[in-house]
């Protein structure tokens, strides 16, 4: 997994399923959580949705490089809950062969139906209802940036911005001042986009500006 792009789901996405299996309904929720404290959020108010539930099983996995990962099976036998969650989430193909899926909690509620699955059942049942939840998601790419910093006369700093765009650069702010107008623009934080960058800025500008690298940045590609 490359540590400057993941996948995550869209901003705002709350995906959901069901699935049945021998009389035992299994509710499936997931949604975007940037670390712990926002998977714990959203894990009450699954909960508070289901008083009622049996089982409310869940996993979540949060961070670019995936590193923090949490599962539980809520009462169900070990390993047959939180476990092939977590699974369905690592495992998500995000492109052919990339396994980039993070920044994700995933709830399974279990309404028992009265007819006992065995651990092998279970396994396959929480694996099915992750996975269709996530087959629901829409996601996106996130991708480390930088931040370029360009001061421009004002009489220039209009053309230039429109060049920018045109070229598809992707202008994150445009900061009036009494003097001149700084521009930032965020480019993916790997050596080749930066050179580029940085001729394409020297060009554009015909050397009258000196482009600044700056802080590092984390924006969703849509």
């Amino acid at each position: 997994m490359s540590l400057s792009h993941y996948v995550v789901l869209r901003q705002g996405s709350r995906p959901t399923s069901q699935i049945e299996i021998k009389k035992s309904r299994f509710l499936g929720y997931a949604s975007r959580t940037a670390d712990e404290d926002q998977a714990r959020d959203f894990l009450a108010e699954v909960r508070r949705a289901h008083r009622e539930a049996r089982h409310v099983c869940h996993a979540f996995v949060v961070e670019p490089d995936r590193r923090i990962q949490r599962s539980s099976d809520d009462g169900e036998p070990a390993g047959t809950a939180g476990t092939p969650i977590l699974k369905a989430i690592t495992a998500r193909q995000t492109s052919p062969g990339r396994t980039e899926l993070s920044d994700v909690t995933v709830a399974v509620v279990r309404y028992f139906g009265g007819i006992k699955l065995g651990a092998g059942g279970l396994v396959q049942a929480y694996s099915e209802a992750a996975a269709a939840v996530l087959d629901n998601a829409r996601l996106v790419g996130r991708q480390r940036m930088r931040l370029i910093g360009l001061a421009l006369p004002i009489a220039e700093a209009a053309r230039t911005e429109s060049r920018l765009r045109a070229q598809g650069c992707r202008v994150e702010s445009v900061d009036y001042q009494a003097d001149k107008v700084q521009l930032r623009i965020a480019v993916a934080d790997e050596s080749e986009d930066l050179r580029a960058a940085m001729t394409s800025l020297a060009a554009i500008t015909a050397g009258g500006a000196k482009p600044a690298i700056g802080e590092q940045i984390w924006r969703d590609l849509d």
